[in-house]
């Protein structure tokens, strides 16, 4: 090999290892994001959530193993530097999935996609699971623009907001603070009706949270009309509110069948990729 093309080859080793940009094995998250196609963590997110590809694959339904383990809950939200992505001032994320996300006025509420953070509910009579009167949250954060984009390289803005409501439940037979996981799994590509508020939740248990939420894993719903695409494989948060935020995961709400759509990503656009743990204990 002559000196310029050995040149050329171990610049392109040195961009792949200076970005992240490896794949492990073939793999497949069904509804989740797979692909982290570029990230900057910007500034003033949390010390140690720094990993992006935590991102990927499934939300979490039990958190704090080896420390303070619970099941994850509107009151006990995921809190591990394992499970979650702090995204900073000026920072912004990227991810892609292996198959398109299409606006589809037929799903639940007209959503298409959802996203999910680590926000929680206060609770008003711990550790019993439930809402204050004036209800309040902790761990929303600033607020993340969202956009979307075909090839991964025009993007599209669909709105900014906090990624608060509705906080993330793992199991529907679970109390607020349960050591050990639940048998009844939630859905995660389910939405709330986004149409809730906060003072919607005011004065709920858990049992009653339960109940709205009707199956549903919780996760802000975002629908695709209105941005002129008819489907999306690619999702980038920006944060530009000066408040750090953090991000758990992302789901396609119609989702796909095995064998379906195979992803390509666009020229000029490296993936990160991993292999998610089981959510499931």
């Amino acid at each position: 090999m002559e000196n310029r093309e050995c040149a050329v080859f171990a610049c392109a080793v040195s961009a792949l290892i200076m970005t992240g940009t490896l794949q492990a094995d073939d793999v497949s998250s069904g509804p989740f994001a797979t692909d982290v196609i570029g990230y900057d963590a910007g500034t003033n997110g949390i010390a140690g959530f720094t990993n992006a590809l935590t991102v990927l694959g499934s939300p979490e339904r039990f958190t704090g193993e080896g420390v303070f383990p619970g099941v994850v809950s509107p009151f006990n939200p995921a809190f591990g530097a394992d499970e979650l992505f702090s995204l900073g001032s000026g920072g912004f994320l990227e991810v892609g999935f292996d198959h398109a996300i299409r606006d589809d006025a037929g799903n639940p509420f007209g959503i298409d996609f959802l996203i999910f953070g680590n926000a929680g509910f206060i609770d008003s009579q711990f550790p019993d699971g439930v809402v204050g009167d004036t209800p309040g949250m902790f761990g929303a954060g600033g607020e993340a623009t969202v956009r979307v984009s075909q090839n991964g390289l025009d993007w599209v803005t669909v709105e900014t907001r906090a990624l608060d409501l509705m906080p993330t439940m793992g199991y529907a037979d679970s109390g607020a603070f349960d050591s050990a996981p639940g048998s009844v799994l939630t859905d995660f590509t389910r939405p709330v009706d986004p149409s809730l508020t906060l003072s919607d939740f005011a004065g709920l248990s858990l049992s009653q949270i339960v109940d709205v939420y009707d199956g549903s894993g919780g996760g802000i719903g975002f629908d695709l009309a209105g941005t002129g695409l008819e489907e999306i494989s690619f999702i980038r948060l920006e944060n530009h509110s000066g408040i750090a935020f953090e991000v758990d995961a992302f789901a396609d709400v119609s989702v796909p069948s095995p064998g379906g759509v195979v992803f390509f990503a666009p020229p000029g656009v490296f993936l990160l990729r991993r292999r998610r743990r089981s959510a499931s204990l």
